[in-house]
């Protein structure tokens, strides 16, 4: 069997975003947790060879980060803004998940070290929309993340690397 109909990645964007420690709402009447997280700082930058060129700068952004009664996966529901170097704005959101591990876990429990990188465990999907013409197509793209954790002593930043989903 060919693999030539599966469809393939193009290389997007790399995002980087600072996040605070969590909040933790607590267990909801549906049954997961719920932890609200600020992003406090952030860029999505196109990669050199895609189409479209984005340099952008968070101007807000949050995390309802849902997890699962066996704390095995945590569900993220992220919504943002980025502002252009020419002044358009972004609504940057995504769905996804992210596989926990003891890494991650210590990140989640305030306990990392600084100097941890996690491996690649989150996944995600991310959608664009704007009003600006020169971003419109980014409207029409599907695309898809892995994202890890950068410990640094003052912060934690995710980092995402983001594909267009193409059929060739």
């Amino acid at each position: 069997m060919s693999d030539a109909a599966f469809p393939k990645l193009k290389p997007a964007f790399t995002a980087m975003l600072d996040i605070e420690p969590g909040l933790p709402i607590g267990t909801l009447s549906s049954g997961p947790n719920l932890v609200w997280v600020k992003i406090v700082a952030g860029t999505l930058i196109s990669h050199e060879s895609y189409p479209t060129k984005v340099n952008a700068t968070l101007i807000a952004g949050a995390d309802w980060i849902h997890g699962d009664p066996s704390d095995n996966i945590k569900r993220l529901d992220v919504r943002s803004v980025f502002k252009t170097d020419d002044d358009a704005l972004l609504n940057f959101s995504y769905l996804g998940v992210i596989y926990m591990n003891a890494e991650i876990a210590s990140i989640f429990a305030g306990t990392a070290k600084p100097g941890l990188v996690t491996e690649w465990g989150a996944v995600t999907h991310k959608f664009i929309q704007t009003g600006a013409e020169k971003y419109k197509e980014l409207e029409d793209g599907i695309f898809v993340a892995v994202g890890r954790f950068h410990v640094k002593a003052d912060a934690v930043t995710v980092e995402y690397k983001i594909s267009q989903v193409v059929a060739e």
